[in-house]
């Protein structure tokens, strides 16, 4: 897939293990019961409690182990197991040992085991490209019954951030308002105020587009000071053109005469904007896509 950098996934075989299966034909022919079999497999591992020690207060397990010469296949198969008749004959007769791998490591979250793959993306935004991933896995990956993929990670926090922004900004935005109504003590002057914020939206997504940057959430936190930006420019114009009317001045000339008042503070605005806009370094992206939101 495109966009798709660093892939990482992680390892869980490679432990060596040994697989003892009962061989129950094998095991009626000799008179051996499975149990006894595995105790003998048990012995070999952690032994078999016969009794306890005491010493003082204290008190402790007596267990004996009966070790195989090494730990393979083949050496647990010399070990021997009493049959039915008092004999003894070798786990080779009535089990098969199989040497494998099985998994070096087990994670769990939430009592569940999981399995992770990384991915790092270059040169793509997060949504497309998970979008993409997910149409991909749903047509081309059956999973197995009683396994589901979860997408976490930066797209986890994006969703989750998304919802709060969802939340967030229709507050904003009524605080905004009723801010304004109480400054002016007019509808009025207050949505004249407000309507500059989706004019200047504009210009943030046209600049996003200008840099082929995707709206994310760096590009959200830029427009939300964009419309900051555009609000107190909005009400410095508003309050200094309501003083020139109260003067006597008429309508066109207030307004033509006041509107320069924000230029020093969109100066410098601009100046400190910049040079992350146009900056082409990795770790820059989410300043520069703020920038490029907010520059224009």
């Amino acid at each position: 897939m495109q966009g798709t950098g660093d892939l990482k996934i992680e390892r869980i075989m490679g432990q060596p293990t040994i697989t003892a299966t009962a061989d129950r034909s094998r095991m009626a022919r000799h008179g051996v019961k499975v149990k006894h079999a595995f105790d003998v497999l048990a012995a070999s591992r952690e032994g078999v409690s016969v009794g306890q020690v005491y010493e003082q207060e204290r008190r402790f397990d007596l267990r004996i182990l009966v070790p195989p010469s090494q730990p393979n296949a083949e050496a647990l198969s010399d070990l021997f197991v009493e049959t039915g008749r008092g004999e003894s004959v070798p786990m080779r007769e009535v089990v098969v040992f199989e040497e494998g791998d099985g998994p070096s490591v087990v994670k769990r979250l939430n009592r569940e085991r999981i399995i992770r793959v990384d991915v790092n993306l270059r040169g793509r935004d997060l949504v497309s490209w998970v979008d993409e991933a997910k149409s991909k896995v749903a047509s081309q990956v059956s999973l197995p019954s009683g396994y589901r993929l979860e997408w976490g990670g930066q797209f986890e926090n994006f969703e989750r951030a998304s919802a709060r922004l969802a939340l967030v900004v229709p507050a904003v935005v009524a605080v905004i308002l009723g801010m304004l109504f109480l400054m002016f003590r007019s509808l009025r002057p207050a949505f004249a105020v407000f309507l500059l914020v989706p004019f200047a939206a504009v210009g943030g997504m046209l600049g996003l587009l200008a840099r082929g940057l995707p709206f994310s959430l760096p590009a959200a936190i830029g427009f939300i000071a964009l419309g900051g930006i555009s609000v107190l420019n909005g009400v410095v114009i508003a309050t200094a053109a309501r003083g020139a009317l109260l003067e006597g001045e008429s309508v066109d000339a207030a307004v033509a005469t006041r509107a320069r008042s924000p230029a020093p503070g969109e100066r410098q605005v601009v100046s400190e904007l910049y040079p992350q806009c146009i900056s082409p370094a990795t770790m820059a992206l989410p300043d520069s896509t703020v920038s490029s939101a907010v520059f224009p």
